[in-house]
Formats: C-alpha cells, sequence, structure tokens
C-alpha cells in the first residue's frame, strides 16, 4: 500500500489535478474495523472511538489519506442494545420546553485530550486531520425524535429555535477549539435529506437547519479551513445554496436509485465543488465482484479527476454486509490506478506517432 499523503485530498478541494487520487474512508462498520485490524471490539463502538493507536492503524490499513475525528453527543436519545451489542436509536426525550433545563454539553476538554493524543500519534505520517463538528438542528432532532421534532417546527416553532440556540452555542466553541490545533478541514453535516431530496421546503431548511450550518462553514473558512459536507440523499436541486454556504467538497453523493448522477453534478459545478463518495454500498461493493469493484472505481477516478475535485469514497460507509475484499478492491484501485491528464495522454500518444 501506498504511504498516506494529505496533500492528495487538500489538492482535490483546491481542484489541482493529479494522477494520484485520494481515499477518504471515514466511518466503517465496527464489525468491519474488527476485521480489518483482527481485534474483537463492542460493536456498540464507532471506529473513531477505538483507541487512538489503533484507530491509526485501522486508518493505515484501510489506506486513507484523512484521519476523521468526531464524537457523537447523545442528547436525550433513548437508545437500545441489541443481543449482539449494537446500539439502536429508539427515540428522543426531550419533547417539551422544560427539556430546556436538562440540556448537558460535552467535556471539551476531553476533546481536546482526545485529539492532541490524535495529532501527537500522526506527527510525520502523512495523515491529515479532518474534524467533524455537531450540529445543532440534528443533535435537536434527535433529542426529541425525529417526528416530534418535525411536529414542533409547525406547533411550537420558538421551542425548536431555543432549544437549537443553546446546542448552537456549545457547537460553535467545540469548533472554535478544534481550530485552534493544526486540523486540516472542517466537517459539518446534515441528517435532513432523502433519497429523492429535502425533507422539507427549502424555507424550512434554512430557518431550522442551513442558517446554523452557514455559520460554522463561515467560520472555518474565515480561519483558512476547507469546509467538508457529509450530507446524504439527493442533493442536485440545493448545490447552489450548499456553495453559497462556503462548502469546498460533499459527501457522499449517494446514487440515490439512480435519482442523482455525479458525473452530470461534475458537468455542472466541478469547477465550484469537489466531490467525495459515489462507490455505491448497496450496488456494486455489496454485489459486484472485487474485479467490477476496481472497474467501477477506474471510471470514477477517469471521469471525474478531469480538473481535480474528486475523492474516492463509498456512497455512505462499509456497512457490515459488504465483503472485505471489495473494500480491498476499492482501496487497492485507488492507490494502484493512476489518472492521466489529458494533456499527458495526448503527448505520449504523439510520442508513439513520432517513433513510428
Amino acid at each position: 500500500m501506498r504511504n498516506p499523503d494529505k496533500r492528495r485530498f487538500l489538492d482535490a478541494v483546491r481542484h489541482v489535478e493529479s494522477e494520484e487520487i485520494a481515499l477518504f474512508e471515514c466511518d466503517p462498520d465496527i464489525s468491519q474495523v474488527n476485521k480489518i485490524l483482527g481485534k474483537s471490539f463492542p460493536l456498540s463502538l464507532h471506529a473513531y472511538d477505538l483507541p487512538i493507536p489503533d484507530y491509526v492503524e485501522l486508518n493505515c490499513r484501510m489506506g486513507n489519506d484523512m484521519i476523521y475525528f468526531y464524537h457523537v453527543w447523545r442528547l436525550g436519545r433513548k437508545e437500545k442494545e441489541d443481543s449482539s451489542g449494537r446500539i439502536h436509536y429508539i427515540d428522543g426525550t426531550m419533547k417539551t420546553p422544560d427539556s430546556l433545563g436538562e440540556i448537558w454539553y460535552p467535556d471539551l476538554d476531553q476533546v481536546r485530550a482526545r485529539l492532541e493524543e490524535l495529532l501527537n500519534r500522526i506527527g510525520g505520517s502523512g495523515f491529515g486531520v479532518v474534524c467533524g463538528t455537531q450540529s445543532a438542528s440534528f443533535t435537536a432532532a434527535t433529542a426529541m425524535g425525529i417526528q416530534d421534532y418535525w411536529y414542533q417546527t409547525i406547533d411550537n416553532p420558538g421551542f425548536v429555535h431555543e432549544f437549537q440556540k443553546r446546542l448552537h452555542e456549545y457547537c460553535i466553541r467545540e469548533q472554535e477549539v478544534l481550530m485552534q490545533y493544526p486540523i486540516d478541514v472542517i466537517k459539518i453535516g446534515s441528517g435532513f435529506v432523502t433519497k429523492t431530496g429535502p425533507m422539507c421546503s427549502r424555507q424550512m431548511l434554512e430557518e431550522f437547519e442551513t442558517a446554523y450550518l452557514r455559520e460554522q462553514s463561515r467560520a472555518a473558512v474565515a480561519e483558512g479551513l476547507p469546509v467538508y459536507f457529509h450530507i446524504d440523499g439527493n442533493i442536485t436541486g440545493m448545490i447552489p445554496d450548499i456553495l453559497e454556504m462556503g462548502v469546498s467538497i460533499v459527501n457522499p453523493v449517494e446514487p440515490c436509485s439512480g435519482r442523482q448522477d455525479i458525473y452530470r453534478i461534475k458537468e455542472l459545478w466541478g469547477r465550484k465543488l469537489a466531490l467525495c463518495g459515489n462507490i455505491d454500498v448497496d450496488g456494486v461493493l455489496l454485489n459486484g465482484t472485487p474485479a467490477e469493484v476496481r472497474l467501477d472505481v477506474e471510471e470514477h477516478i477517469d471521469r471525474l479527476a478531469p480538473g481535480g475535485g474528486y475523492v474516492v469514497a463509498s456512497s455512505h460507509d462499509i456497512h457490515q454486509l459488504i465483503p472485505l475484499e471489495n473494500f480491498y478492491a476499492m482501496r487497492d484501485a485507488v492507490h494502484e490506478h493512476r489518472f492521466r491528464p489529458a494533456k499527458e495522454a495526448g503527448r505520449e500518444t504523439q510520442d508513439l506517432g513520432n517513433a513510428r
């Protein structure tokens, strides 16, 4: 495998055309993690919860160029552990204005300590760091319960705004802490889009989510950090708003059962927005052969790398049903395939002609 190099990722963000394409697969299912590492971590964990030495080793074996730093703020969540030890979200518990008094905040000293440990561990390795931030809107939605959250945006929007205002204050503080360190990218996220598009109108999305994310995005841009936006679902009609927020790269660009075409997005927006993902977790990665995965990855690179602006990743996460050999095929294809810029390919063709 090749050594990690954050410059591949940052070149893609800056639309610098390169022969070598970055790989960034940030949150594989813990069962896949255990296979990759040959260990038995509890299935209640995310990859980014691992002890730092194991987490760095995981990213080395996955072939990533960037490491994802994040923690989950489980405010108000009702969860259930199944017989295998997996944790499942059931509902939220903070459903009335009286719940505002029950808000608790993660310990920023713990956040600092873990980030410092990670940065010390990867010093000189070539890895870059993508720091995920909390989201006031999604944290509020999961704390209330998704269905109740949307009811409240209609029945009691003042409650939702007050709840999110208090959460957003922490989100900003946490992001300010993260940006005190030599990190490379700030990640923001949305949970309000499905495979057919946003769950609500553009006006509601602006009122209850986008305005908060925009502030976080612009704060990162002001510090010279690119913004990576993880937003599931069909975002084709949302890209002008995403760009207006200051976002540099969007992930995972799901195929959405054929409703979303990453090549068309590249054609329309590729000079302004970098793309990360689209290797189908419910298609070729799940059902294909390693050879088919390799061909699909090579096609993505060849069609999306011109002009820079593409990072290889799955269309969501490497879930537990994906054959591990298919992930390895994706990784190895990225490491071994070289994108040949048109001018170099043309020069080689000319040289061959002269030789004849």
